[in-house]
């Protein structure tokens, strides 16, 4: 069902709601009651939580109701979550993308484990263009908070040719954010051709993401592009520095990286094509609907 509640249609309509929950914490939120509102229609044997917290209450209220399981899947970085978060006793699995807050939360008995996210082989594929504006381009899509116009700017400084996607940056954004920036939000198909055509594709995070893999990981994979990650252990754990991905602790390696990618276009192709398989056989939301599935006893 498309948009269910109030907070769901718009960054207006989310901020009011948020407010008001900040003055009045006891009120239900309007997911909780549409949540509510579909349990008692319909009982289903499992209700799977998307980046969203159910307090314990309407977590209890939800099993009274019929509902075999509650599962929530949280996609953002844990520092994200707002309140108590998915810190509520009720929930009988609890999926986060980061493996220290995974343990932190076993740690207080709560049903956690890792869970990464994914890519959608119907919207990040490899889609080729014979010409593109990025094709000689470091292209970075995403949010600009501090960290990443920092290194966006450390790297025009250097001369890289950037093409920067996403939303209007902020007021306060650097020159070289505010320059080269190409006031345009790309999703699916113009988010493929992006990754695919650009020379190479830059995956930075924020500060407060710690041990683990933004969604862009996977998609830069899944539309064979040629990624740039930060190095990190998590990394390690869904794809293979050197032959699926590469990794940077370092401008000058991600320098040294995109001289060889002109270089030697060959090698680059190599390292596109072993992530994009890597991707299919393993990193898709199918492949992470199937083990929540599969944990809930709804398959085998």
């Amino acid at each position: 069902m498309d948009r269910p509640t109030f907070r769901d249609q718009g960054p207006i309509q989310r901020a009011v709601h948020d407010v008001y929950l900040g003055l009045y914490p006891d009120t239900l939120s309007g997911q909780e009651r549409w949540a509510l509102s579909q349990a008692r229609e319909w009982k289903p044997d499992l209700l799977l939580c998307l980046t969203i917290a159910l307090r314990e209450e309407v977590l209890a209220d939800l099993k009274k109701l019929g509902v075999a399981a509650c599962v929530a899947w949280w996609g953002d970085t844990p520092a994200n979550m707002r309140g108590m978060g998915l810190l509520a006793d009720g929930w009988d699995r609890i999926y986060i993308k980061d493996a220290d807050g995974a343990k932190k939360m076993q740690a207080v008995g709560l049903p956690a484990e890792l869970l990464h996210e994914a890519a959608n082989p119907d919207w990040h594929r490899p889609i080729y263009v014979s010409e593109h504006e990025d094709e000689d381009a470091l292209v970075v899509a995403g949010s600009y908070y501090g960290y990443r116009q920092f290194l966006v700017a450390r790297l025009a400084e250097a001369g890289v040719k950037l093409a920067l996607y996403g939303s209007k940056p902020p007021r306060w954004s650097t020159q070289a954010v505010r320059a080269q920036h190409r006031m345009r939000y790309i999703v699916k198909d113009d988010k493929s051709q992006a990754f695919h055509s650009g020379l190479a594709c830059l995956n930075s995070t924020a500060m407060s993401e710690g041990n683990s893999l933004n969604c862009r990981a996977f998609e830069i994979c899944g539309a064979a592009g040629l990624q740039l990650i930060e190095n990190k252990p998590a990394v390690e754990l869904c794809y293979e520095p050197g032959r699926e991905v590469l990794t940077y602790g370092s401008v000058d390696e991600i320098l040294d990286y995109l001289a060889k990618a002109r270089a030697e276009p060959d090698w680059a192709q190599k390292i596109r094509i072993a992530g994009l398989r890597r991707t299919l056989a393993e990193h898709t939301y199918q492949h992470r609907l199937n083990q929540i599935l599969g944990a809930s006893g709804l398959i085998k």
